[in-house]
């Protein structure tokens, strides 16, 4: 029995030194784990006070996109509507112009009838002229051979040359009046129109 005690005293003191070295390994242990925990705690605090920045830099870079995208938008939105009175008004002026321009072409076709009816005129003035001339030249054979009859008939061409004097000066006066009638009308269409005319001279 004595023996038997001695070797369960030795046992249970082997054992008690396995258990204060386990329990010092533990407490090693531990305190191992405890630093580890700490440290991993605190790169956890870091991460999340990093990933709170982040969201709050990401929200404050969402919110200036945001706001530059609506001043962007009011900007489009400001400027399409600018562009779109642009093109009422230059609907409005070319609808003007093309009134204008039908405007004109009705005066140019009056104004190519008057011409063309005065030059109707001018020939038959011409001929006029030249029957005249023609008369004139019959009257001079007839009086060739008699002197009293030449003064009248001299008297008569006169009379015949002032009137063809006369006809011939109505007719410049006519082509004068037609000329600064269509000059003028070709100045107030220059005028008046974007695309300027050039005037016929």
């Amino acid at each position: 029995e004595e023996k038997v005690k001695k070797e369960l005293h030795k046992s249970l003191s082997d054992l008690q030194k396995q258990q204060e070295s386990k329990h010092g390994e533990m407490t090693s242990a531990n305190r191992q784990l405890k630093m580890e925990r700490e440290v991993h705690q605190q790169e956890l605090a870091d991460l999340r006070s990093e990933l709170q920045n982040a969201k709050i830099k990401h929200e404050r870079n969402v919110q200036e996109l945001m706001k530059l995208l609506k001043q962007e938008k009011d900007d489009a939105e400001a400027q399409i509507r600018m562009l779109k009175m642009e093109l009422v008004e230059e609907k409005n002026v070319v609808k003007t112009q093309c009134r204008q321009l039908e405007k004109i072409k009705i005066e140019c076709d009056k104004l190519t009838e008057e011409l063309t009816r005065n030059e109707e005129e001018n020939i038959k003035l011409r001929r006029k002229c030249e029957f005249v001339k023609q008369e004139l030249e019959k009257k001079n054979k007839q009086i060739s051979n008699e002197e009293d009859h030449l003064r009248r008939m001299d008297e008569a061409r006169l009379q015949f040359k002032d009137q063809l004097h006369h006809l011939e000066m109505e007719q410049e006066s006519i082509l004068t009046m037609i000329g600064s009638e269509i000059d003028a009308a070709c100045e107030i269409f220059s005028r008046d129109s974007m695309e300027k005319f050039k005037v016929i001279l």
